[in-house]
């Protein structure tokens, strides 16, 4: 089946929502910081988006480099002066104390406004730059988080912040896009490249993808003494996405000690491979309800190539089809929050006697209970649990059931069918 991709206009490149965010940051910090996960196009953003701008590029993945900056950071910036790109930063700590000089320095001499956008750092290991930058950077930076493609961006459509407002809602127009094209977009993923050449295959890529990961992000971090056991685990964790994380039973599974998934877990997050959401927990319910994450893979493409579904349709028709589904509706969501760099305060609701919300979406202090269903035409019983959040202390909001309906309908004033198409 044809994606429909708008592929690399006339600037060669999809355009990334968060360059926006970018160009703003640059103007109010003096150092931007843009994190993400490996191979979503950091590096290709950056690099082609300061050609013909005053900015220079240098990545610490060249080896010379790294050197210089690790053992001479005053000599790496007498060579690369400021406004000045400086890709996988994290590798050089010994940058951040230097940069803050620097940057001191001319805001004494010039003044802040004029000191604004001398520096922006990129890097896929997030939890290390961001401990760095708050060590040595504090209050001189702004934070910026990319992830993978969006449909929006895929397709070239507007983007915006997902919420449950109807005349929000209501002024998403075309495409529609079918479920078929959905589940076509959930198998491929949404890494840049899967999108730059239509032609690769998936299996390959993602092979690859694992190979780098366990050979270079996982390596920096963590010591995997059976990576057969490791990758067991990655199989595992894809087939249970959107379920709430029991470490002894994977623990059993796996056949490995607790700590040993729990460590393991701790790593997928900080590399991005995966997202924890929250349950709901505040002082008026928190006896009710459960205490465990749920889990998500950040890329679908990922979950479905370790499931080993070969195509959409078997997919579609498959186990993990609702699971996976969610999945991809979940980090749509968060996609449009990240891009636009709002913070996404996304929970989920479950109690002991079974009563469960998919999403439970915080936003301007009102709460938006979100069910997801793989259904054209989901039942108005699948609000019921919504009625829960009235006890909460903050207030609810409209609720929405999000769903494989093609156009926007309503159950009543409170509660929308919102199609997936339109997040």
């Amino acid at each position: 089946m044809q994606l429909d991709c708008k592929k690399y206009g006339d600037d060669k490149m999809i355009k990334r929502v968060i360059v926006n965010e970018i160009k703003d940051a640059i103007k109010h910090y003096p150092i931007i910081l843009l994190t993400g996960p490996r191979q979503i196009g950091k590096s290709t953003l950056l690099y082609n988006w300061i050609m013909g701008s005053t900015y220079d590029y240098v990545s610490l993945d060249d080896k010379l480099e790294l050197s210089m900056a690790k053992s001479d950071p005053k000599t790496f910036f007498t060579v690369h002066k400021a406004p000045l790109i400086i890709d996988e930063a994290q590798k050089a700590p010994e940058l951040f104390p230097e940069i803050e000089a620097i940057v001191n320095k001319s805001r004494l001499e010039k003044g802040n406004k004029e000191s604004n956008g001398m520096y922006i750092l990129s890097g896929s290991q997030r939890k290390q730059l961001l401990d760095e930058a708050k060590e040595s950077l504090s209050g001189r930076v702004a934070i910026l988080d990319m992830m993978n493609l969006s449909l929006n961006e895929i397709i070239n459509r507007e983007s915006r912040i997902f919420n449950t407002d109807i005349n929000t809602a209501s002024t998403r127009t075309n495409p529609v896009i079918s479920e078929n094209v959905i589940f076509n977009y959930i198998v491929r993923g949404f890494f840049p490249i899967l999108y730059d050449d239509l032609e690769m295959k998936t299996s390959l890529f993602y092979s690859s993808y694992l190979t780098t990961y366990l050979e270079k992000d996982l390596k920096d971090l963590i010591t995997v003494n059976d990576e057969i056991k490791f990758i067991n685990f990655l199989k595992i964790l894809a087939s249970n996405t959107g379920e709430e994380l029991v470490y002894d039973n994977y623990a059993k599974q796996v056949g490995v000690a607790t700590n040993t998934i729990k460590s393991w877990i701790s790593v997928l997050v900080k590399t991005a491979i995966i997202y924890l959401v929250e349950p709901y927990n505040e002082s008026s319910i928190v006896k009710r309800v459960v205490k465990r994450p749920k889990m998500y893979f950040f890329d679908t493409g990922l979950v479905a190539y370790l499931t080993r579904y070969s195509s959409p349709e078997i997919l579609q028709n498959g186990a993990i089809n609702g699971a996976i589904l969610e999945n991809y509706i979940v980090c749509e969501i968060i996609k449009t929050y990240r891009n636009s760099a709002k913070d996404c305060l996304i929970h989920y609701y479950r109690d002991k006697e079974s009563n469960e919300i998919d999403i439970v979406l915080e936003s301007d202090g009102v709460l938006h209970p979100v069910e997801i269903k793989k259904s054209s035409n989901p039942g108005t019983e699948l609000t019921g649990p919504f009625d829960i959040l009235d006890k909460a202390s903050v207030p609810r909001g409209t609720g929405a059931i999000l769903c494989l309906k093609n156009e926007l309908s309503a159950i009543d004033r409170q509660n929308l069918i919102i199609p997936a198409w339109m997040i």
